[in-house]
């Protein structure tokens, strides 16, 4: 009996002995955090022209770590406004600069591992939804038009029979006038007129000697502004850009240059319509910027026009020797 006793006790000790070093596993796995990612908003929802911050979570494997170069993946196409980058999460500031859903791509963070190979860790698309400045019923909301309604009493229609008369005689001197250089018959040099590139360099420079903005007459800064760029870009493309939407100009543009000034058409739009009012830096940065992409793309403009004045007249001397031909074969 005391042999058979002692054998129990042996068995009770070593399923103790398992037990415990079981717990003590699965304690160590519930204390070891696995790696991953993920995103959240502050706020949950936001109005548009508003600044929201996008929280990415973070915890890297044993020995991996971050490179000099943080690389988030999945927010191409916003509007990024800062970066915060701290132990375990980065804060990303973006604008909202559209209506309805706000949505990220699939969200990637590279790190280098421990052997200092580049890995990625990922989580799925996040959203927001963004909320109209006219209130929860935008259709029920009292808009105030930006200009004054003329009155239908206005003076204006007195004097409308003698504007279009003036104006149709205009019209026939210009026209006479051209006719008569075309003849050869010039009444004098022409008087030239500035390219698009420099005009619109002059335009920017009076506008900011006017000082508008600082006058706090933001709103009339921006239309001045986003016309100038407006119309140096119909100059430099050929398309109606002074008459399109900001988002109709970016379906009609593919040079890389020009998707360069769809932040600053973005931002005029939201300082026009969503009551933004940026600060006097970010107003000389994008003037900058503005007149950067006028130098850049001007000199190309200039070629483009000086090739378009030749062709004319050299596609008049290939039909005239072509005729010539034709009569001297017969």
């Amino acid at each position: 009996m005391k042999r058979g006793g002692g054998g129990g006790i042996w068995c009770i000790a070593l399923i103790c002995i398992l037990l415990s070093s079981g717990v003590a596993g699965a304690a160590d796995g519930r204390d070891k955090p696995l790696s991953g990612l993920r995103a959240t908003w502050v706020p949950v929802s936001a109005r548009v022209g508003s600044i929201v911050t996008l929280t990415l979570s973070y915890h890297l494997p044993e020995g991996a770590h971050l490179p000099p170069d943080i690389q988030v993946k999945g927010l191409e196409g916003l509007t990024i406004e800062g970066r915060q980058t701290g132990p375990g999460e980065i804060r990303i500031r973006l604008l909202m600069d559209r209506l309805g859903t706000f949505k990220t791509g699939p969200l990637s963070l590279a790190y280098l591992d421990k052997e200092g190979e580049k890995q990625f860790l990922g989580t799925g698309p996040v959203q927001l939804t963004v909320l109209s400045n006219l209130g929860e019923k935008p259709g029920d909301a009292q808009l105030k038009p930006i200009y004054g309604i003329i009155p239908s009493n206005s003076r204006l229609f007195t004097y409308l029979p003698w504007v279009i008369t003036a104006l149709t005689a205009c019209a026939a001197g210009v026209g006479l006038f051209l006719w008569l250089r075309r003849r050869g018959h010039g009444l004098g040099p022409a008087v030239s007129q500035a390219p698009p590139h420099v005009l619109a360099r002059q335009e920017i420079d009076e506008l900011e000697s006017r000082r508008l903005f600082e006058k706090g007459h933001v709103k009339e800064f921006y239309f001045r502004f986003s016309e100038i760029i407006r119309r140096y870009l119909e100059s430099l493309r050929g398309f109606p850009a002074a008459e399109y939407t900001t988002q109709e100009i970016a379906l009609c543009i593919h040079n890389p240059q020009d998707r360069e000034i769809l932040p600053l058409l973005q931002q005029a739009d939201l300082v026009k319509f969503a009551d933004l009012v940026p600060t006097p830096a970010r107003k000389d940065d994008e003037l900058r910027k503005a007149l950067s992409y006028i130098r850049e793309t001007g000199p190309a403009l200039e070629r483009e026009q000086a090739q378009k004045a030749v062709q004319p007249r050299g596609v008049r001397l290939v039909r005239r020797w072509m005729k010539r031909s034709e009569e001297t074969g017969r």
